[in-house]
């Protein structure tokens, strides 16, 4: 297969008949809206998240009674020795006192600034609120006004944990304030302490504490507030895992709380809106122009059960993959779980863990293509700190088998335990991430100093354990199919991502200076590695090395098509063979699927250039469904009306999948040259996007009608050469921002030319036929 160097980028326009010219920054973006006509009832399949990468929660817009459940992602039972559980931190109950009757009930979340909503009116008073989780002030908020109407807001608050309260767990106290009372409680884990806090604050009315003393009444105010802060003594950087006691959590609460409540909300929501805004509309996206931005009227949960065809489906749920990603993976060395970081539960399925088969790595999979390279990094630097830690989790998993480097198991808890089922291969999958983030971002710092340390460490693991076969490749003995046949020799998953690992790690070397001896050895098991790619007797890739593959089998992982995507062995323009069988096993495997596989499916399809196929598995994914049991039925699998995606239960790693599938339709360079639109289907026949990513830190913005290219414009981040493939395109000129026709000269891949680009310049492709 033909390697194209890191230093280099091709764009591979793949129409006919096309018109290249400017393009503005910005696409016209419907409003992304999810919106409902009622209240939520069920937490997992109608309640709406907010989050701000550390803390979040799910309100469920009650009328008259309000629960606003709450995480922080490092609240967790377990420690190094036990696996434990993601927790529910506590919940936030709101009591109206109004009349029961109501109309014109509304509550969304708005994706366009990351602010939900709740509107009705109630004896001629109309009753407003709004709920957003600030990054910048690090809290969730809560406001509720009465517009034009004063002295109308009577409620009780409560602020509860949910364990019950024990020796190491205090109940809920609060206590009036010189500006409003306050509630707060707090308690202490297996290893990590935490505490909640909560400060209320009326404008008109007056406030007092319930009979318990456990409870905040106010009455008759013209304006409620309502501030939320939550923390543990986690840290990832401790050799214990924890870094400082009960009472400077306690501290950071209260001092949290008090510096919010001197800002004050308008100023709080302002800079949320703005650091939001600052990741969010790097990415604009339209799929259907002639709806002249028309929004459908019908609710967001009765467009998934009974329009689920509509384009701007598509559309909002291509961003709120976006959005849940800067909601649920900012701030600290962490990433996010299984569910993101929004859970109800002490014992939650699969202990919401990071989970290394599949889904820790689909949850980050449209980071750096759809820009939001910045939320990738809690992944990263995860990763970089636990495979550094000479007693953590990662390295004695190696150390067990006797052999340098790291590795992990399938479940991961955040005190780097790790167990059932060894999972080796998840350190070169894990690398594939690494080395992604400095593709797209060209910064050789990071490449130093965080991302190489890993994959050199992850090689080293690969150089112990690898043997030779009959025939001299070298392969990983006792290895699985995730989840699916027997432990074999050689089987494709493990090999294919080891290829990834050397392959990358290779690459680095010639930027960074690594020891001679390593660099030796790598080149020579890169040689003769076995790539796992064999085809079959019924033209499949075979996935195991022993085992007859079977026609038919549908199971819900596709680890032997790795090299397909996320890797870059398998494509029609370097292997077609190989797709060919590729896209045989795809349709073995047929369009059923859980939440996540149907996801995986999609990027699958676009890899294959079938955009129509690819949509088709889109529009399966977002089948309704209402089931928050553990289901392996594929009946099952779909989104739910608050649109999270469900395994079921509800697992957020199909939400990312989809985007990300939907990135890879319509823009793909992992082959080292960039082509647009190279899955398109049909039902996308007009539309723009602008802000995609690109390897080689290019960004860019396209427009299209009647399925071909009509405007194009490319950022050069870096000053890397920009290669275009010009088979399909006829003759053609790039020139930059002035006009000026940038001369270009033949590489040895056909049909590509070389052009050089000037770091931070923007250019354009006109082409005549």
């Amino acid at each position: 297969m033909k390697k194209y160097s890191i230093k280099t980028l091709a764009v591979c326009l793949l129409a006919s008949n096309l018109t290249l010219g400017s393009l503005s920054a910005q696409t016209a973006q419907r409003p992304m809206l999810l919106h409902y006509d009622r209240p939520g009832i069920t937490w997992m399949t109608q309640g709406l998240p907010i989050g701000n990468g550390e803390l979040g929660a799910m309100f469920m817009g009650g009328y008259r009674h309000e629960r606003i459940q709450f995480n922080e992602k490092t609240l967790w039972t377990g420690s190094p020795q036990i696996r434990g559980a993601y927790q529910n931190f506590g919940d936030l109950y709101l009591d109206l006192e109004h009349h029961p009757d109501y109309n014109g009930y509304k509550r969304s979340l708005s994706l366009d600034d990351a602010i939900g909503r709740v509107v009705y009116t109630s004896s001629g008073t109309q009753y407003e609120r709004e709920y957003l989780a600030s990054h910048p002030d690090g809290i969730i908020a809560v406001r509720l006004t009465t517009p034009n109407q004063k002295g109308k807001l009577s409620l009780e608050i409560n602020l509860r944990d949910a364990r019950p309260a024990s020796d190491k767990i205090k109940a809920t106290t609060s206590q009036l304030q010189a500006q409003g009372a306050t509630s707060i409680f707090e308690g202490e884990l297996d290893l990590v302490s935490y505490v909640a806090g909560l400060q209320a604050i009326n404008e008109g009315g007056s406030i007092e504490l319930t009979k318990e003393q456990n409870g905040i009444k106010i009455k008759d105010a013209n304006t409620v507030t309502l501030y939320l802060a939550l923390k543990t003594n986690y840290d990832i950087h401790s050799a214990s895992y924890t870094s400082g006691s009960l009472d400077d959590v306690r501290k950071h609460v209260k001092q949290t709380l008090a510096r919010a409540t001197t800002k004050g909300y308008e100023r709080i929501k302002a800079d949320h809106i703005a650091d939001y805004q600052k990741l969010y509309n790097r990415v604009k996206i339209n799929l259907e122009p002639e709806a002249k931005g028309i929004v459908p009227t019908l609710p967001t949960d009765e467009i998934v059960r009974r329009q689920r065809s509509l384009t701007y489906l598509d559309e909002l749920y291509f961003q709120y993959g976006r959005y849940l990603m800067i909601a649920s993976s900012r701030g600290m060395d962490l990433p996010n779980n299984l569910q993101g970081l929004w859970n109800d539960s002490n014992t939650p399925p699969w202990e919401s863990d990071i989970h290394t088969n599949i889904n820790i790595q689909m949850n980050y999979w449209p980071a750096e293509t759809t820009n939001l390279s910045e939320c990738h990094k809690p992944f990263l630097h995860y990763i970089a700190v636990e495979a550094a830690k000479e007693n953590g989790g990662m390295r004695q998993t190696a150390k067990n088998e006797g052999l340098r480097g790291w590795s992990l198991h399938t479940q991961s808890n955040i005190f780097s335990h790790t167990d059932w089922n060894i999972n080796r291969p998840t350190n070169a999958w894990y690398a594939m991430h690494l080395w992604q983030h400095y593709l797209f971002t060209q910064d050789k710092h990071y490449l130093e100093q965080t991302a190489l340390p890993a994959m050199r460490s992850a090689c080293e693991y690969w150089f112990d354990r690898l043997k030779k076969d009959e025939h001299g490749r070298w392969i990983a003995p006792a290895e699985w199919s995730p989840e699916h046949g027997p432990w074999e020799d050689g089987i494709a998953y493990a090999q294919q991502l080891i290829w990834e690992l050397f392959d990358a790690t290779l690459q680095a070397t010639d930027l960074v200076k690594l020891p001679k001896p390593f660099v030796a050895e790598l080149k020579d098991k890169l040689k003769h590695l076995d790539r796992g790619m064999v085809i079959g007797s019924w033209g499949q890739i075979r996935e195991w090395k022993i085992k007859e593959d079977i026609k038919g089998d549908d199971h819900r992982h596709l680890s032997h098509l790795i090299a397909l995507y996320p890797g870059k062995q398998i494509s029609w323009h370097t292997t077609p063979n190989l797709a060919k069988a590729a896209k045989i096993s795809l349709e073995s495997r047929g369009d059923d699927g859980t939440g996540w596989s149907r996801a995986w499916k999609i990027a699958l399809w676009a890899r294959l250039g079938d955009g129509d196929h690819a949509r088709h598995l889109l529009k399966q994914a977002l089948n309704y469904t209402s089931m928050i049991g553990n289901s392996m039925d594929v009946r099952h699998g779909g989104v739910y009306e608050n649109l999270l995606d469900a395994h079921p239960p509800f697992q957020i790693d199909g939400n990312f999948g989809a985007t990300a599938g939907i990135a890879e339709m319509l823009l793909q360079s992992h082959l080292g040259f960039i082509e647009l639109l190279p899955a398109l289907p049909k039902a996308w026949s007009s539309g723009a996007i602008s802000g995609l990513k690109a390897a080689g830190d290019f960004t860019l913005g396209f427009k299209w009608n009647n399925g071909r290219i009509t405007q194009a414009t490319i950022h050069s981040g870096s000053g890397l050469p920009l290669q275009i493939m010009g088979k399909a395109l006829g003759h053609y000129n790039l020139v930059d921002h002035s006009g000026k026709v940038i001369r270009g000269k033949r590489t040895k891949q056909a049909h590509v030319m070389s052009y050089p680009t000037q770091k931070g310049k923007t250019y354009r492709l006109e082409v005549k036929y």
